[in-house]
């Protein structure tokens, strides 16, 4: 992984993007820091404990705040950029896209729970239209030469010329399920965190590598021919028992892997690769009935990607000052007890 390398030969475009970058997070951070803001959260909060059966019901999920968050960062960014009255168009972009005098501003909400995934609250995850940044491909191993990272979103707007900014907005909640609902406020887990992630003609001051991984998988079955039929090896509990030596014998004792498939190993996979058809074959897990399966499949793309939030706080301006391209906030709502 790679930090932001100060001592690259920058173009002209790039330092205006730098700049630009560092101007419009802190912007966000006091949009989304606000008194004003963090009480229009408090109400959602009230609101979601006050209906607390009614959304589940209706809902039937557990992120019952989702709608609500995005609505009101939409409110709170349109109301904080008056002018910004021209519309963009285009539907590669991220939840909210507003077109402002220097940017394309692009920010996306992510209401994480802590009950099962407070992990997402310090890993940056991303979807492929929310990123312009061009990443070598990741996870190769042996023959394999790694996935490539889809990035959707347009570096520089082709009509306007404008670069295209992208900051993620995570509100941290609390759910049990049961009727208990909070928002994080506390020391241990942010309550708000916001992330700028670089923009693609930065790519290569970062070496073109800030992603880590992926989230999951998006694989081939059946239906794409019999090729892609996934192949059963045996019970999820009696391959976690196993070395990844005697993983891959267990694999070759009880299903067909042709001679010229070469064993791969990473820090979270094992599989084959087929050099011939240039295809990846990973290890999967899937539920049959009260238990779990172990099955071989093929692999499309990786599908969420992970960024590697220690290189994205790290940033530097087109002057070298350092600033931090990822803020977590912790314990945000108390301004508002002592507010009154």
């Amino acid at each position: 992984m790679s930090e932001q390398n100060i001592s690259y030969d920058r173009s002209r475009i790039q330092n205006n993007i730098l700049d630009l970058e560092e101007k419009y997070m802190h912007i966000v951070e006091n949009i989304v820091t606000s008194a004003v803001f963090l009480a229009d959260l408090k109400h959602i909060e009230e609101e979601t404990q006050e209906y607390y059966e009614l959304l589940q019901e209706v809902w039937g999920k557990k992120n019952k705040i989702k709608e609500a968050s995005e609505r009101l960062l939409r409110h709170h960014m349109y109301t904080s950029f008056p002018n910004a009255t021209k519309f963009y168009a285009s539907p590669i972009s991220c939840d909210i896209a507003l077109e402002l005098e220097d940017v394309i501003l692009n920010i996306d909400v992510k209401t994480i729970d802590k009950v099962g995934n407070k992990g997402e609250l310090s890993s940056t995850q991303f979807e492929h239209n929310q990123t312009s940044f061009l990443n070598n491909p990741v996870l190769g191993a042996g023959n394999f030469p790694g996935f490539k990272v889809k990035s959707n979103l347009q570096a520089i707007d082709s009509k306007t010329k404008k670069p295209l900014l992208t900051y993620l907005v995570k509100i941290g909640y609390s759910d049990d399920g049961k009727g208990i609902f909070n928002l994080i406020n506390e020391e241990e887990l942010p309550s708000i965190v916001v992330t700028c992630l670089p923009n693609g003609v930065l790519s290569n001051l970062f070496n073109n590598d800030l992603f880590l991984n992926f989230k999951d998988y998006i694989y081939f079955d059946a239906h794409d021919g019999i090729y892609y039929k996934a192949k059963y090896i045996t019970s999820l509990d009696e391959f976690r028992s196993l070395s990844n030596t005697n993983k891959f014998s267990r694999m070759e004792q009880v299903t067909d892997i042709p001679n010229n498939w070469e064993r791969i190993e990473s820090k979270t996979k094992v599989g084959y690769y087929d050099k011939e058809k240039k295809q990846i074959w990973y290890v999967v897990s899937k539920k049959k009935g009260k238990h779990w399966d172990i099955y071989l499949q093929a692999v499309k793309y990786g599908n969420t990607a992970r960024f590697n939030d220690e290189w994205l706080e790290k940033r530097y301006n087109s002057k070298n000052k350092p600033w931090c391209g990822e803020r977590k906030y912790y314990k945000v709502y108390d301004r508002l007890v002592s507010l009154g």
